[in-house]
């Protein structure tokens, strides 16, 4: 137990006529609040992201010049290169671009660099691509910071369009066009798609442009769950745009058309299953990973891009060899790094370096480092008289501008806020050391663990359906985590130290007569002074505990103090720290029945029967397949909007693609209850 920050928000809910209709607990409300959800439509756009909502791919400025040079690139059947980067995102949104050009008529290759190569475009690659009369090259999950290599593109005749969604230079390069959202007059509202998300968007607008047949091409839909793979295993916030698209693409994954993730989902013994963003965070997406960081990248993408399920299962094997090795190497270069360590003492920020080291598990083995210890890493592997290194950050602590700060001593960087890569040459370690050194004293960073908390709770307020509730915030990772909720003055009643390893506590916490199992991973190390306590108070997930044909309500503790012990805490105002998306929100919530919010929303509120002609009038304009193409009328497109909104939400539409028009399916449903429709019992009647 250390003394760390327990950020608590005093925030509460106060909309009763909401709450009433919606169905949902005051606790819940209230912790959607906390975290800037506080309106009725942000809510249900949170709880019920819809696929209506994506952004239009032509807000990118540069959409229409990309889309003129693949509609030549089509017509004269030029052959094209699809650059990919070596880690998940990269990948997947290579494998997705591939497939969905190749379906479109173009004339394919693709090219992933090994890890021993690096980072990004080379000369070599693009010298190489020339001579095999390569004549467009379109890169995914890099290219931002290529201006030396594309400028040499162009003496060589090769195009190139740049998606990447990396923190752009200074200077960009002068490519045919560049989607990257990050850019501050991209023209694209939401800044935090992976790479696989902008590639998506192309493919988004190309499928727009060329008035695509759905029985000829087949869908947008169909590569959602690339999407959410990438999307979550490169761990870019949760919210807005990308939780649309995870969250619809863990339900498209479930049912793949794609034999790589199918064949990869029963190599991890996920098939069939509901599947959660923490499975694939967890299970999958370090498979395919693996395969970049162990120099094999190309591996992970044949298995992606494998229409046979046989030869895809074998390739999902050999990933989870693959798989296999990495956590050796990790191990080693971790207790290496823990032995160095040891050896004085840690300084403010770790910066660690050796030749015996592999570069492509360095990135991961930081990450551990800075959960143990609380503060940056930077991992360098020292390769001749090159290091290449990756660095992971702390709250307030921005990787890739210390870095700049540091441009002088390296050869070249480049990355996010909290993951940055870089190369230095080895002689210059020392001098990076002193810099980032020097610099983090100015920042004044105060080295202890940040809990957030999103509500204070009793014992007898957990139960299944605010389990229920709480998994309607799901998909949780990056600006999503899941809940953390906290009670005080628990009575300790038995301890004990469990797992393989004695590294985990099985608690058993009573307040009154009520007592409940709480599970403390990898605390084991606590269990000395937990029995010495009468009294705690805990900060925890709830997570749903099966044993057997068992089922029971669990608290996953994730810091605790004795009660009674006031510990340093902050007071959170705002949503800070959950969303970079969305508005931080102070204050009350607002009155959702005012007058003014009535004007806005009201007229007219929507009712069976309005659902009813609606859904008539859909089936008589649906093609022999049950396709439509459909957009909302001038007169009431916000009413429209929300009844197709509802029939997704039952299951009785399924989107197909498009950002308006829309393509949607009308399913084969005999019967369903509108009352199950959150929406519906928002906006009813």
């Amino acid at each position: 137990m250390e003394n760390n920050l327990w950020i608590l928000s005093q925030k509460t809910y106060s909309g009763e006529a909401f709450l009433e209709k919606a169905g949902l607990s005051r606790s819940t409300l209230s912790i959607l609040h906390n975290r800037g959800y506080s309106s009725r439509d942000s809510v249900l756009e949170f709880l019920k992201p819809s696929l209506l909502d994506l952004h239009s791919p032509f807000l990118f400025k540069d959409m229409e010049v990309i889309l003129q040079r693949l509609a030549k690139a089509r017509t004269d059947q030029e052959k094209i290169l699809i650059y990919g980067d070596y880690d998940a995102d990269g990948v997947t949104g290579t494998a997705l671009l591939y497939k969905g050009l190749i379906s479109l008529g173009y004339q394919v290759v693709v090219y992933i660099p090994s890890r021993e190569e690096g980072y990004g475009l080379h000369l070599e690659a693009i010298e190489k691509a020339s001579q095999n009369n390569i004549s467009l090259i379109i890169t995914v999950d890099c290219g931002i910071s290529a201006v030396q290599e594309i400028t040499f593109a162009k003496t060589c005749g090769i195009d190139i369009i740049v998606t990447d969604h990396h923190e752009p230079p200074d200077e960009l390069p002068c490519a045919v066009g560049i989607l990257n959202p990050k850019i501050a007059d991209s023209g694209y509202p939401f800044p935090h798609l992976a790479g696989v998300g902008v590639a998506f968007k192309l493919l988004q607008a190309l499928y727009a442009h060329l008035g695509y047949s759905e029985a000829t091409f087949g869908s947008e839909n169909d590569y959602l769950d690339l999407v959410a793979l990438g999307t979550i295993a490169d761990i870019v916030p949760l919210v807005g745009e990308n939780r649309i698209l995870v969250k619809n693409g863990l339900t498209v994954m479930e049912n793949t058309r794609h034999s790589g993730i199918r064949a990869m989902l029963e190599e991890c013994g996920l098939l069939g299953k509901k599947l959660k963003a923490g499975q694939i965070s967890f299970i999958v997406a370090p498979r395919i990973n693996a395969a970049g960081r162990m120099d094999t990248a190309r591996l992970a993408l044949n298995l992606l891009l494998e229409e046979s399920y046989d030869d895809a299962l074998e390739m999902a094997r050999e990933l989870s060899k693959e798989n296999n090795q990495r956590q050796l190497t990790e191990k080693e270069l971790l207790c290496d790094a823990e032995r160095i360590l040891a050896e004085g003492p840690i300084p403010d920020v770790i910066v660690l370096s050796s030749p015996n080291w592999h570069h492509g598990v360095i990135g991961i083995v930081a990450s551990r480092l800075v959960e143990r210890y609380k503060r940056p890493v930077f991992l360098i592997a020292e390769e001749g008289d090159t290091g290449k290194g990756s660095a992971r950050g702390i709250a307030d602590y921005h990787v890739l501008d210390e870095l700049k700060k540091q441009a002088d001593t390296l050869s070249k960087f480049g990355g996010h806020k909290q993951a940055a890569g870089f190369t230095v040459p080895v002689d210059q370690i020392p001098q990076l050391r002193e810099g980032l050194n020097n610099s983090f004293l100015e920042l004044g960073i105060i080295f202890k663990e940040r809990f957030q908390i999103d509500s204070i709770i009793s014992w007898d307020e957990l139960n299944v359906q605010l389990l229920e509730e709480l998994e309607q915030m799901a998909p949780f990772g990056a600006g999503n985590p899941a809940p953390v909720l906290r009670t005080d003055g628990l009575a300790v009643q038995s301890v004990s130290v469990v797992g393989k390893g004695r590294e985990h506590l099985k608690m058993t916490l009573a307040a009154a007569k009520l007592k409940r199992e709480a599970m403390a991973f990898k605390k084991g190390q606590e269990f000395d002074l937990v029995k010495n306590i009468d009294m705690i108070d805990i900060i925890y997930n709830l997570e749903l505990n099966s044993y057997g044909n068992v089922e029971t309500i669990q608290a996953v503790v994730k810091d605790f103090r004795p009660s009674g012990v006031e510990a340093e805490q902050e007071i959170a105002c705002t949503a800070e720290g959950y969303s970079e998306s969305e508005p931080a929100i102070s204050g009350s919530l607002p009155d959702f029945e005012t007058a003014a919010f009535k004007e806005k929303i009201s007229a007219p509120r929507l009712s069976r029967k309005m659902l009813a002609d609606f859904y008539r009038n859909l089936k008589h304009i649906t093609d022999e397949r049950g396709f439509i193409w459909w957009g909302p009328s001038a007169e009431k497109p916000g009413m429209q909007l929300n009844i197709m909104k509802i029939f997704e939400e039952l299951g009785i539409i399924s989107w197909y693609g498009g950002t308006g028009p829309y393509l949607f399916k009308l399913n084969n449903i005999e019967k369903t209850y509108l009352q199950t429709s959150l929406r519906f019992r928002v906006w009813s009647e």
